[in-house]
């Protein structure tokens, strides 16, 4: 049995200072939070479609805004995810 790790909103935002701040700014599309999560984009693409990020992200044309900081959180705090 594992336990559940939750972050605080001050944990969240101590992880973006510096240069990783500006590598990954608060609004990031499909392919930064990819990188971000050490993802292929294919499985952000899913995810999307799974409503894994549903709160999180907003579709803007042909893609996505995702907000850093909401996405972190669901990653987190949100429920356990069974892909």
């Amino acid at each position: 049995m594992s336990r559940k790790l939750n972050l605080t909103n001050e944990e969240i935002d101590a992880l973006f200072i510096g240069e990783f701040a500006t590598t990954f700014p608060p609004l990031l599309d499909a392919k930064d939070l990819a990188l971000l999560f050490r993802k292929r984009p294919k499985t952000i693409q899913l995810w999307i479609t799974q409503g894994k990020f549903d709160g999180a992200c907003r579709k803007r044309g042909k893609g996505y805004v995702f907000l850093r900081n909401r996405v972190i959180d669901i990653f987190f705090n949100g429920k356990e995810w069974k892909s």
